[in-house]
């Protein structure tokens, strides 16, 4: 710590404040009689009185320079090492029986290094997590998305290495090498596993479609993997596991191994007859001398529907709107969606469940024919309004809005959320999502939404939120519709994608409003839902439910109690929690297997109940590799400064790390300036001269 003084004024003012003391205590003092008697001819006293004076004087006039005392605080820290420990189930099967070795020897390490460095350790695997644990539980890896975080969470701070424990295999995210690129810390990895081709047998992959639909064929493909089995045959079966896990043997397949290093695709159509969750077993037969028969077997779970829904999207023209559309919806097997535009336009409507109005009607295409079909037949609807819209034509085809456009001029508007919107619910993630893409185009003028249109988003016009729909839907009787006043939905998804790597906010805003118009209208009072049917054993189940009161609205006073029940017969009770209108629950992670579940809640009108079946599939990822991959893990140190070890020579690392000459500790100064006047001990000092002045004059007789 560096201790400064400086003054607003002229140092050299110090000699003026000396002057001043030094002739204010000689005026004082030089001539004072009063006392003279007592001290007896001594001088001494008359000169420490003449002292303390003196000094009270020159800390008075030296403040009023106006002084003020600069600190430096130097704060060293020290590099930071992070330790990265694989806990993912193919680590347990490479280390076998010296887990033991293993946590003691990272542990050791880990005690060295935080002798000279400031040492964090992390469990990466299904995701990343402060604290080591060595539990080795995780279903998945993901190196990339380990070496994401730990960026993101040190950027701009002294990190100076990434020790990285691990087998290699990632089974999930993208090749670490390629994320480690602008890495500009030190890598080390530690070789876990082993890389030797053993016996094994195995099922590498199985293709098949999520969804099916009742009494059609489903294909299945699966992957057979065999090493080192040369001569030999096994049994490849597919069953269906019904209730109370009973097992109908479907079809059966012989493999035969004809060369030491073996891989052959099989094919099986199976067919459905009941809908609901349909799960099947492919099964390897096991043969002496495997490594492991975990990746013999294989469980697949179908959801059965009964029929897929078709949409038709009508467009006055081409347009990447319509793209972006295609590509949303069609991420739902459940819908089919065909294009066709208004010139061509001859389709019969009763072959569709719900209708996409893309800039209709337009000046050219004013589709009077399609408007009063679809009024006829009820189809639901939802209007794309863009700049090919003719809007006095658009307010007479429907009744949701009203748009009074000022002639051919266009806005840029972005979304904000409605905060009583209540038809459905967006995650979190989506709604913020939403408010930071790009501005959609639509006509410059006024908005006016009819009383029983619900808005999901507004328009947001530079930084002015209004109340003008930018997305809403309308329910009258059976017939809903939903109006979207705007282009630029293609923007949208590419900007999503730049946000999150992923399209998953427009994705749920298209498939959400486009299941709420084609399905048809739910009047039960109590809904329980889930967002899928088909879970793996590392996701948590999701429920959410709603209450509705006499007069349809949303309500959640009552409380609401869930029961799931397995296959094996065991049951887990649950309370829902309470949102702002509604109720949601995490049910946590379940067994692998299939389940139903009941909810139940007494309301105005009594007790009501709703029921539902799902299923949790195993993830079986990490049983599908036996042999590690050093090659990653070489790669990984050899281009970050860095090298590879064993769990053997894990002392090795720290002697790397503590020869590192660009490992060194960083100075951070705070400077803090304060006036001198607020210093307690000066206002102390002079109290205390000016105390004992007064003091020795009175004792003297001077008073």
């Amino acid at each position: 710590m560096n201790n400064g003084l400086s003054f607003q004024y002229s140092p050299w003012l110090l000699l003026v404040c000396l002057a001043l003391a030094a002739g204010y205590a000689a005026f004082l003092y030089y001539k004072e009689k009063s006392f003279e008697e007592k001290i007896a001819g001594f001088k001494g006293w008359k000169y420490l009185l003449a002292a303390f004076r003196f000094v009270a004087v020159f800390f008075l006039s030296v403040l009023l320079l106006s002084p003020f005392l600069r600190t430096r605080n130097t704060q060293t820290v020290k590099p930071i090492v992070a330790v990265l420990s694989d806990n993912s189930v193919s680590m347990k099967s490479g280390l076998a029986k010296d887990t033991s070795a293993y946590k003691e020897a990272l542990q050791n390490l880990i005690t060295r290094l935080e002798k000279k460095y400031d040492v964090v350790a992390y469990n990466i695997g299904d995701h990343i997590k402060q604290g080591i644990d060595y539990s080795f539980t995780d279903k998945t890896t993901d190196l990339s998305a380990a070496l994401e975080e730990i960026n993101g969470l040190y950027f701009n701070q002294n990190l100076g290495a990434v020790v990285m424990a691990s087998d290699g295999i990632y089974n999930k995210g993208v090749n670490p090498v390629y994320t480690a690129n602008q890495a500009t810390y030190a890598i080390y990895t530690v070789a876990v596993g082993d890389t030797t081709i053993r016996k094994d047998q195995k099922l590498a992959n199985v293709f098949h479609n999520k969804i099916a639909y009742l009494n059609d064929n489903f294909a299945l493909r699966v992957d057979v993997e065999a090493n080192n089995f040369a001569g030999k045959s096994a049994k490849l079966t597919v069953s269906e596991i019904g209730e109370g896990n009973t097992v109908k043997l479907l079809q059966t397949k012989e493999v035969i191994y004809n060369s030491g290093s073996y891989f052959q695709s099989f094919d099986f159509i199976v067919p459905v007859v009941k809908t609901g969750v349909a799960h099947y077993r492919l099964n390897l037969s096991s043969l002496d001398g495997e490594v492991t028969c975990k990746n013999n077997t294989r469980d697949v779970y179908v959801e059965v529907l009964d029929g897929r829904q078709k949409i038709l999207l009508v467009a006055h023209s081409a347009h990447p709107d319509i793209a972006a559309l295609k590509a949303a919806i069609e991420t739902n097997k459940n819908y089919q969606l065909e294009v066709i535009y208004a010139e061509n336009f001859a389709a019969n409507l009763r072959e569709y469940n719900m209708v996409i109005a893309h800039q209709l009607p337009s000046q050219t295409h004013k589709m009077n024919g399609l408007f009063a079909d679809i009024q006829s037949q009820k189809k639901p609807v939802l209007f794309v309004v863009g700049s090919q819209t003719y809007v006095p034509e658009f307010n007479k085809v429907q009744t949701s809005l009203v748009i009074k456009a000022g002639g051919e001029k266009y806005s840029d508007v972005t979304a904000s959320t409605s905060k009583d919107f209540s038809l459905f619910t967006l995650t979190d993630k989506t709604q913020t999502t939403l408010t930071k893409l790009p501005p959609m185009q639509n006509f410059f003028g006024n908005y006016t939404s009819s009383l029983s249109s619900a808005v999901l988003l507004n328009q947001k016009i530079n930084t002015v939120a209004t109340d003008f729909p930018l997305w809403l839907f309308n329910e009258t009787g059976e017939v809903k519709t939903g109006v979207v006043v705007g282009e630029g939905i293609w923007r949208w998804a590419m900007h999503d994608y730049r946000l999150n790597k992923s399209k998953e906010a427009t994705n749920e805003l298209i498939n959400k409003t486009i299941q709420f118009l084609a399905v048809k209208t739910d009047k039960r009072p109590f809904r329980v839902n889930l967002a899928k049917t088909i879970f793996q054993d590392n996701e948590a189940v999701f429920f959410d439910a709603q209450l509705y009161n006499a007069n349809f609205e949303l309500v959640n006073a009552a409380n609401v109690d869930l029961k799931i029940k397995g296959e094996d017969g065991k049951t887990y009770t649950y309370n829902f929690n309470k949102t702002d209108n509604a109720y949601a629950l995490n049910a946590g992670f379940l067994p692998t297997g299939n389940y139903s579940y009941t909810a139940t809640t007494n309301a105005a009108k009594g007790q009501l109940t709703a029921s539902g079946r799902f299923s949790v599939s195993p993830l079986q990822l990490e049983e599908l590799r036996t042999r590690a991959d050093y090659q990653v893990l070489y790669q990984l140190a050899s281009q970050h400064k860095g090298s590879m070890h064993t769990v053997a020579d894990l002392s090795k690392i720290a002697d790397a790390l503590e020869s590192r000459e660009d490992l060194k500790p960083v100075l951070y100064d705070t400077f803090i300036t304060q006036s001198a006047i607020n210093l307690k001990w000066i206002f102390f000092l002079l109290l205390a001269l000016l105390t004992a002045e007064w003091g020795v004059r009175k004792y003297l007789g001077g008073y």
